[in-house]
């Protein structure tokens, strides 16, 4: 059955909003938020009611799309650990979110207050899908040297989930193989996925490669030398880690497209970083590769280094030998959310419930 979905994803600095059905997109808009314009808002609420007006004003535009919709996706945010998939959207849910019970208060919990509103308003069902939070991972990959402290799981649950659906069903991959999916974009995180299950993760914002803005694994003692002799405060410093790390650190940009360029007019910094920058992924595919005991039946890359032929050619050179390779290029978030909730308004996957 062809279910129409409106689907809404709200990130750090975007509200990107879209109606899709049968993997197609009937309508779709980004608004682009400038620092100065969120600053006004103190409180997620008071965002999400300024997040509503444009999608409001969205809906208003395409009254022939938006007519006779199935069901409201929305994009999982940081709430607690939980298992991946799609979760009707509860008071349970909204109320940890309003309440601040969640790691973290970050833009896309505002999704699901969104998706939760419109629904009430329209009656219709409301899901996330993969929140960021997903937590699945093997027990012995949690465990560091360091008792208090323990290796989390903080990745692109939605691409990666999608992607693997990919696999299996353009590819006809074995559902119940290994397979290692690296997402390489904005963000970057390797992913080693057991029987649909991300199992252990290789993170730009904790210990794996550096990505565009996290710097990824650095050595910890050198760390807090560091912090203290620019007598940096915690917060400081995270913020350096997760926001100015990287090629932001390295070269002032954020942009692997442009780093590439500079690479490309003999700009000898950009190149040696770029190097740096493959040889890391290809090191933490290798070392997931190892964790599944070299059984892994398929590689993927994707987000939006996997665009770059330079930098699918680099990475092919590292790891021909390991696995089949499939490129997955960009995120296609919209499209894995809506997929996700036609797959459970069919019920071909279980709807869960947020407790």
């Amino acid at each position: 059955m062809a279910h129409k979905i409106l689907v809404i994803n709200t990130g750090s600095s975007t509200t990107r909003v879209a109606i899709m059905q049968n993997n197609q997109c009937l309508a779709q808009e980004e608004k682009v938020h400038s620092t100065e314009e969120l600053k006004a808002f103190t409180h997620l609420q008071e965002e999400a009611t300024f997040r509503k007006e444009l999608i409001t004003h969205f809906l208003s535009q395409h009254p022939e799309e938006s007519s006779s919709l199935s069901a409201i996706g929305a994009i999982g945010g940081i709430l607690k650990p939980l298992p991946g998939g799609v979760y009707s959207i509860n008071e349970a849910l909204i109320s940890d979110i309003q309440h601040g019970r969640t790691p973290a208060k970050h833009a896309s919990n505002i999704s699901a207050l969104l998706a939760y509103d419109f629904a009430y308003q329209m009656k219709l069902p409301a899901y996330i899908v993969d929140p960021i939070s997903t937590d699945e991972l093997w027990e012995v990959s949690r465990i560091t040297g360091f008792p208090a402290i323990e290796r989390k799981s903080r990745t692109h649950a939605l691409n990666v989930k999608a992607c693997f659906r990919k696999l299996v069903s353009l590819h006809k991959q074995d559902p119940k193989g290994s397979y290692i999916i690296a997402h390489l974009g904005g963000g970057l995180s390797v992913n080693l996925v057991v029987n649909g299950r991300i199992v252990d993760i290789e993170d730009g914002r904790q210990y794996g490669p550096f990505s565009t803005e996290a710097a990824g694994g650095v050595p910890i003692p050198d760390l807090l030398q560091y912090m203290m002799e620019k007598e940096l405060d915690p917060r400081s410093l995270l913020k350096y880690w997760y926001g100015k790390g990287g090629f932001v650190a390295h070269l002032g940009i954020n942009s692997i497209k442009d780093t590439l360029t500079m690479a490309k007019d003999g700009d000898s910094k950009a190149q040696i970083l770029l190097d740096a920058f493959i040889y890391q992924i290809c090191k933490a595919i290798g070392a997931l590769s190892i964790a599944a005991k070299g059984k892994i039946k398929a590689i993927v890359l994707t987000g939006g280094a996997a665009r770059s032929d330079i930098i699918v050619e680099k990475i092919t050179a590292y790891i021909a030998t390991l696995a089949p390779l499939y490129i997955f290029p960009g995120e296609n978030e919209l499209e894995a959310i809506a997929e996700s909730v036609e797959l459970a308004l069919d019920q071909k996957i279980p709807t869960l419930e947020y407790q």
